[in-house]
C-alpha cells in the first residue's frame, strides 16, 4: 500500500521539486542576502512550509492526473497503473481532497505570516491549472506540454517571487549580486522549461497508442510521429544552443570542472538524445529516450551546485 501511494504521488518527482527549491534558495538567494546583510522574508521553518506547499500542489496534481487518465494508462503503461488495482478510485479522490486542503491551509498560514493574505490565492490558482491540465489542456496539441513546462520553471521562480522584497533591497544595496542571482535563477528557469518541453513531447510519442484511443489531440496524435520528432528536436536543439552559449555569456560562473560537467554530463547526453530521437521508433525506444531526457533534467539541476557565484 505504501509503495502504491509513493507511485501514485510520484515520490521521486516530488523530491526533485523540493530539491530544486532548496538549491535555488540556499545556493543562489541566501548567500547574496547574507553578504548584503538582508534578512529573508521566510526563515528556515517557513521556507520549509513553502516547499511543502509546492510539493502538496504537485502531489495533488499527480493523483488527479492518474484518476483522469486511468483508462489511457491501462493502454500506455498497464504495469504501472495504481488506481483501482492497489488504491481504489474513491480513496484516491479522498487523498486528493485531503492533500489540497492541507496545502491550502499551509498556504493561507504563510500568506498571513508575510502579511499578504492575497498571496493565498496562488494555491487555488495552481491547483485549478493542474486540474484543467488533466481534464482539458493535456488533450490539446502543445498547450498541455507548455503548461507543464511552465510549472516546472515556476518551481524555481516561486522562490524568487516569495523573496522579491528582499531581492529588491539587494538590487539597491548590491546591484551586481542581485543581477548575478537573478540571472542564475532565470537561466535555470529557461533550462527547466526547455528540457521539460523536450521530454514532454517525447512522452507524447511514447504514449501515442493510448492517446489515440482516448482521442487526445497531442502533437504526434494530431500530426504524426514525424512532426512530434521535429517539435522535440526544436526544443532539444534550442536547449543545446543555450547550454553552449551560457559559458560564453557568463564565463565568470564556470571553473574548469564545471565546464567539463556542463559539456560531458549535460550537453553530450543531450546531443546523444537528439541523435536517438531521429532513430527512435516504437514505444520502448521512446521510453528509453524519455528516461535519458529525465537524467539530463536532473543533471541540469545539479549544475547549480557547481556555478562559481561570488
Amino acid at each position: 500500500m505504501i509503495l502504491a501511494l509513493f507511485r501514485l504521488i510520484r515520490l521521486p518527482n516530488l523530491v526533485i521539486v523540493a530539491l530544486t527549491q532548496y538549491l535555488v534558495y540556499y545556493i543562489l538567494l541566501i548567500p547574496a542576502f547574507r553578504q548584503a546583510g538582508i534578512a529573508p522574508a521566510l526563515d528556515g521553518l517557513h521556507f520549509n512550509l513553502l516547499v511543502i506547499t509546492t510539493v502538496l500542489i504537485t502531489a495533488g496534481g499527480n493523483i488527479f492526473n492518474d484518476i483522469v487518465d486511468f483508462r489511457i494508462d491501462l493502454a500506455n503503461r498497464p504495469e504501472k497503473v495504481v488506481i483501482n488495482r492497489k488504491i481504489r478510485k474513491e480513496t484516491a479522490y479522498w487523498l486528493y481532497f485531503c492533500i489540497n486542503l492541507l496545502g491550502f491551509v499551509t498556504a493561507l498560514y504563510l500568506a498571513f505570516y508575510v502579511n499578504k493574505v492575497y498571496l493565498a490565492n496562488l494555491f487555488p490558482l495552481a491547483v485549478s491549472m493542474l486540474f484543467l491540465y488533466s481534464t482539458h489542456f493535456k488533450r490539446l496539441p502543445f498547450v498541455g506540454n507548455f503548461l507543464i513546462a511552465l510549472f516546472c520553471a515556476g518551481v524555481a521562480g516561486i522562490i524568487w517571487f516569495a523573496e522579491r522584497e528582499g531581492f529588491e533591497t539587494l538590487r539597491g544595496v548590491a546591484p551586481e549580486k542581485a543581477a548575478q542571482a537573478g540571472l542564475a535563477i532565470t537561466w535555470y528557469m529557461v533550462f527547466a522549461f526547455m528540457s521539460t518541453m523536450f521530454r514532454e513531447i517525447i512522452k507524447d510519442m511514447e504514449d501515442l497508442q493510448g492517446d489515440l484511443g482516448a482521442n487526445c489531440r497531442t502533437i504526434p496524435a494530431l500530426w504524426g510521429i514525424g512532426v512530434g520528432k521535429a517539435s522535440a528536436a526544436f526544443f532539444g536543439l534550442g536547449l543545446l544552443a543555450f547550454l553552449i552559449y551560457l559559458p560564453f555569456r557568463q564565463p565568470e560562473w564556470f571553473t574548469r570542472p564545471s565546464l567539463y560537467y556542463l559539456f560531458f554530463v549535460i550537453a553530450l547526453p543531450l546531443s546523444i538524445a537528439l541523435v536517438l530521437l531521429i532513430r527512435s521508433n516504437g514505444k520502448k525506444a521512446f521510453y528509453n529516450l524519455s528516461q535519458l531526457a529525465k537524467l539530463i533534467m536532473l543533471s541540469g539541476l545539479a549544475m547549480l551546485l557547481l556555478l562559481a557565484l561570488k
